[in-house]
C-alpha cells in the first residue's frame, strides 16, 4: 500500500501523537515517551553490558517498553536509534558499533510481533540528525550536515529538506572520511579519518603522549575530553594546543563536505562538542581560511540544541511521522 505525503507539522500540533524514542548505546539504552519536542516521562535507563545476548537485551527493552505504555496507553509507536549499520527500509540490524553479537537482527519485526505498534529503526546519528532539522538547531535548515563526537564520530545528512540515506542506507558517515591518506590506520580500510583523531580514546591518548612530551605524566582516566576542557579554561597550555589541533583537523573533514554539499548549517552534537567555544572557534576559523566567501558566509556552524534527547526525539519523529502517513520531508523555507 503506498504512503501519502502529509503535513507533518499540522499532525504533531493538532493531533498531539506520542510516540516512545529509544536511544540504543553501546553503554546504555535510553527512552523517552515523547510528543513533537517534549519528553513525557524517561525510562530505565538499561545497561547494555549487563544483557550480552540479543534477546537478554530485547527483553530489556520490552520490559521498559510495556512500562512506559502502562503510563502512557496513547503511545502510537516506537523509534529506535542505534549505531553501526542498520538498514532502515527493511527493519534489519546489519551490524552494532561496541555490541557485539548483533547481526542480521530483525529488530523491527520482532519489536512489532511483541508489542503491536508500528517501529521504526534508525541509524542513531540519523536520528539525531532529524530531531535537529524538526525542532532543533537546524530547524529551518534545507541541507543541513550533522555530526555527533563521542566514542566515534558519527554523521548524518538531511539534503533538500530529506532524510538522506544513501545507496546502501550508510550516507553521512563522515567519520571514516580521511584528512590524511597516509593517517592512522581505521576500523574500516581508509587510513586518516577524523575518528582516528577526535574520538574520545583518541583524543585522550593525544593529551597523555603530549604531557609527556612536557615532562607531565599524565594517566588516560585523567585525559577525558571533560578533564581537557576544565584544564585548558584554567589556562593550560598542552589542553589549549590539543583543542586548538582537534578543532583544525575536523575543520578540514568538515571543509572537504562543505566543498562537496554547500550546507546551510552543520550542527556538532556528542560529548566532546560540551568543550564549545574552545573547539568550535577553531573549527569556523579552518573552515573560513578554507572555503570560498560564498560558501562560508552564511553557513551556520552551530551545537546541537536537544542534547541527549535529540537521538529519542528524532526516533520517536518517525514513528509518529510513520503512522501519520510516512512523510519526511521538512517545511520549505
Amino acid at each position: 500500500m503506498g504512503r501519502t505525503l502529509v503535513k507533518v507539522d499540522e499532525i504533531l500540533m493538532s493531533a498531539k501523537l506520542v510516540a516512545i524514542g529509544i536511544d540504543f548505546g553501546g553503554t546504555t539504552i535510553k527512552s523517552a515517551v515523547i510528543c513533537g519536542a517534549e519528553v513525557l516521562e524517561y525510562g530505565e535507563v538499561i545497561d547494555t553490558q549487563k544483557h550480552p545476548s540479543v534477546e537478554g537485551l530485547l527483553g530489556e527493552i520490552l520490559r521498559v517498553t510495556k512500562s512506559l505504555r502502562g503510563k502512557y496507553p496513547e503511545v502510537v509507536g516506537i523509534g529506535v536509534g542505534l549505531p553501526g549499520l542498520v538498514d532502515s527500509v527493511n527493519g534489519v540490524v546489519h551490524e552494532l558499533s561496541n555490541v557485539p553479537g548483533w547481526k542480521a537482527v530483525r529488530l523491527r519485526e520482532l519489536l512489532e510481533l511483541r508489542t503491536g505498534l508500528p517501529v521504526v529503526i534508525e541509524n542513531d546519528a540519523k536520528a539525531m540528525a532529524y530531531g535537529e532539522c524538526r525542532y532543533g538547531a537546524a530547524k529551518d535548515g534545507r541541507h543541513v550536515l550533522c555530526i555527533t563526537l563521542g566514542t566515534g564520530v558519527g554523521g548524518a545528512l538531511i539534503l533538500d529538506g530529506r532524510l538522506y540515506r544513501g545507496a546502501q542506507l550508510a550516507a553521512g558517515e563522515i567519520g571514516h572520511a580521511s584528512i590524511d591518506y597516509r593517517g592512522k590506520a581505521g576500523p574500516h580500510g581508509n587510513p586518516g579519518g577524523i575518528e582516528e583523531y577526535v574520538g574520545n580514546q583518541q583524543i585522550a591518548e593525544r593529551a597523555v603522549a603530549l604531557y609527556a612530551m612536557e615532562g607531565k605524566t599524565v594517566c588516560l582516566e585523567n585525559a577525558t575530553p571533560r578533564d581537557l576542557v576544565e584544564a585548558a579554561k584554567s589556562g593550560d597550555l598542552v589542553a589549549l594546543r590539543l583543542w586548538e589541533m582537534i578543532g583544525m583537523e575536523l575543520g578540514c573533514a568538515l571543509v572537504n563536505a562543505i566543498w562537496l554539499l554547500n550546507p546551510d548549517a552543520i550542527v556538532i552534537g556528542g560529548g566532546v562538542a560540551q568543550a564549545g567555544d574552545l573547539l568550535f572557534e577553531p573549527v569556523r576559523r579552518t573552515i573560513r581560511e578554507r572555503t570560498q566567501t560564498i560558501l562560508h558566509e552564511t553557513l551556520r556552524v552551530v551545537p546541537a540544541a536537544l542534547g541527549n534527547d535529540a537521538g529519542m526525539i528524532g526516533c520517536a519523529t518517525l514513528a509518529v511521522e510513520l503512522v501519520g502517513g510516512g512523510a519526511v520531508e521538512l517545511p520549505k523555507i
